[in-house]
């Protein structure tokens, strides 16, 4: 592998990574991989392999950096050990970066097929990594384009996948543009797409915001208790816990108007509720002296083949503290809550603070308070889209997201973290309730937009309105339909150039 090339698929991966949170030059991501294709010209199979996989490892360890310090400091890890398990799976993230830049090479004579197949093809790795060993579908690229809010819209369409596709698409256009012979037909498709989802994107946005301003509004109240990761299961530290949560409820409870509900974060509860009798009497008297209907986040023990383990959940309670409903996490946190693989990762340590694996929930009804449906979803299930599409099918016209970030501290995690769950907005055109423990707590209505948000390792409470209303998107309806498009268009590019390669020319 040449120096120049080498240096061209790093220049790539860093690129790619500076399109996220933080620093978000979203910009750069329409050019992010065009020194990758010009890396790949004139380059074997092969080496376009490795190119590509010297790309996607050099993008998810600076995008993904932050797993370190959370192995680190958590998870009790030498540095050593720590960064290793950020670099192995990065490395894994890269195979499906050396199967695009592998294919793009194998489809360079074919101009048509590498302008417009790539985009397709890049979808379908994309979707495959969402799914994949539990998956893991961070830093998709169409994220990048949260800040341009008019082009994002299209998403109740196709997801966050199209507007990935369309990323790509103006990557290969470009690079259509270095090379003269492929101008004819990438500019004005190009031209034409971007065109039609800023229109789509204006017309949308117009659409949901006269259905939103007709809607009755709903009061909600965000409670950000930033209490810190190292500190949270200390039991000499529960009565300062329950002491700040209290404080913030009672000030938001009296916000005019009134709230209909509080939602405190994941684990705001640092016990189990319903099973600790004393301390589960304190969060009761929180919720009758705010006499508003509380949804908070507690770990809980369920009997599973008899045995008690360990759950994730999300519990409901109303203004006199009486339990209307329940929620049990059904997509699960790698390393913390279990630790995959255990024979062969047996030196990894479990990141929280309880003996035993946790079990996964398996119900995505929504909660129900005041007659509003409310889909949650609790930490890391936020960036599944399925998740989410599952509990808005059921019925759900409001999402809430419980989450603990501190986990993170002040690396970029928070706000990508932030950013993926914006898009579950868009997609299914409901707003969301975010509460997270160290922040960022905010409230989206069912465009993105924010009402407000409380910044990171701030405490502080948040009372907003949302106006759910009842608007079926098309992503809602057909799922992943357009990935699953870009999947067979990209089998029947590659089985075209494999055919074609073979065809006797004149």
């Amino acid at each position: 592998m040449r120096s120049v090339t080498f240096l061209l698929s790093v220049l790539s991966g860093v690129l790619l990574t500076l399109g996220f949170p933080t620093p978000e030059l979203f910009y750069l991501s329409w050019v992010a991989l065009v020194p990758l294709f010009v890396a790949l010209r004139n380059s074997t199979g092969k080496e376009a392999f490795r190119l590509g996989f010297v790309c996607g490892l050099t993008h998810y360890v600076t995008a993904l950096y932050w797993i370190q310090y959370v192995l680190q400091r958590y998870g009790s890890l030498p540095l050593s050990v720590a960064v290793f398990l950020l670099v192995l799976l990065s490395g894994y993230l890269a195979l499906y970066l050396a199967c695009f830049a592998y294919i793009a090479r194998k489809w360079q004579d074919h101009p048509l097929l590498w302008i417009f197949g790539l985009p397709g093809v890049w979808v379908g790795l994309e979707w495959i990594r969402g799914y994949a060993l539990t998956g893991f579908p961070w830093a998709n690229l169409g994220y990048t384009q949260t800040p341009f809010t008019l082009l994002i819209q299209f998403a109740d369409i196709t997801g966050v996948y199209g507007v990935s596709w369309l990323v790509v698409l103006g990557n290969t256009t470009l690079m259509s543009c270095l090379n003269r012979n492929r101008t004819r037909w990438s500019i004005p498709v190009f031209a034409l797409c971007m065109l039609g989802a800023i229109v789509y994107g204006s017309w949308r946005l117009d659409a949901i915001h006269s259905l939103q301003n007709r809607a009755a509004p709903w009061t909600v109240g965000v409670i950000q208790g930033n209490i810190d990761q190292a500190r949270k299961w200390d039991p000499a530290f529960q009565q300062e816990t329950l002491k700040r949560y209290r404080e913030l409820s009672l000030v938001a409870a009296q916000n005019d108007p009134r709230p209909d509900l509080l939602v405190w974060p994941e684990t705001a509860a640092p016990f189990f509720y319903g099973v600790e009798d004393a301390l589960t009497e304190q969060v009761n008297e929180i919720v009758r002296d705010t006499s508003v209907p509380l949804l908070f986040g507690s770990p809980a023990v369920s009997l599973v083949d008899g045995k008690p383990r360990l759950q994730n959940r999300a519990y409901l309670v109303d203004g006199k503290a009486g339990l209307m409903g329940a929620y049990a996490k059904q997509h699960l946190v790698p390393f913390g809550e279990y630790v995959p693989l255990q024979k062969v990762l047996f030196f990894v340590n479990r990141l929280v603070e309880a003996a035993g694996d946790f079990v996964p929930g398996h119900d995505s009804e929504p909660l129900v308070v005041n007659g509003k449906m409310l889909g949650v979803l609790i930490c890391y299930e936020g960036i599944f889209p399925d998740l989410a599409r599952r509990t808005v099918q059921e019925g759900a016209l409001c999402l809430v997201n419980i989450t603990n970030d501190a986990w993170y501290g002040n690396t970029a995690a928070p706000y990508q973290h932030l950013e993926i769950e914006r898009w579950r907005t868009i997609e299914f055109r409901v707003p969301m309730i975010r509460a997270a423990n160290t922040g960022i707590s905010t409230v989206f209505d069912a465009t993105g937009t924010p009402c407000g948000k409380i910044p990171l390792n701030e405490q502080g409470e948040l009372v907003c309105s949302v106006r759910p209303v009842r608007q079926e998107t098309l992503y809602a309806q057909w799922g992943d339909l357009f990935s699953w498009l870009c999947i067979l268009i990209s089998i029947g590019g590659l089985l075209y150039s494999s055919w074609n390669r073979h065809v006797p020319r004149n």
